[in-house]
């Protein structure tokens, strides 16, 4: 399930503190090789993931999917999916672990899951 931006005018919501957003839709970033970088698997972690990629000015989509886990509680849960340009993915990576995010997906790996015309 793709996110789409709240078409409401952020003059709405008068303690937002970003006014200039670098989440994008899938329409916006259409025609853009994405790859996955990160993976939130709570609510804090995906906050966090937004808050430093539009503190960078990246451009970002994100994606409500399935992932399962390796841990001994295993599972199939639904996290947070943050796609970026498939050319800013090494930088965003590594940005990303600088801030205490680990949870990020290796270049290599990202290919495969590339989304070559947006999220």
């Amino acid at each position: 399930m793709l996110l789409e931006r709240d078409a409401t005018p952020l003059s709405r919501y008068p303690h937002t503190p970003c006014l200039n957003m670098a989440r994008r839709t899938a329409a916006e970033l259409s025609g853009i090789p994405l790859s996955l970088v990160y993976i939130a698997g709570n609510l804090p972690d995906a906050e966090a993931a937004e808050q430093r990629l539009t503190e960078m000015g990246i451009d970002y989509a994100l994606s409500l999917e399935p992932f399962t886990t390796l841990s001994l509680m295993g599972g199939e849960y639904t996290g947070l999916f943050v796609y970026v340009p498939t050319a800013q993915h090494r930088f965003c990576r590594e940005m990303l672990e600088r801030h205490g995010l680990t949870d990020t997906v290796d270049p290599e790996s990202s290919e495969s899951l590339e989304r070559p015309y947006g999220a």
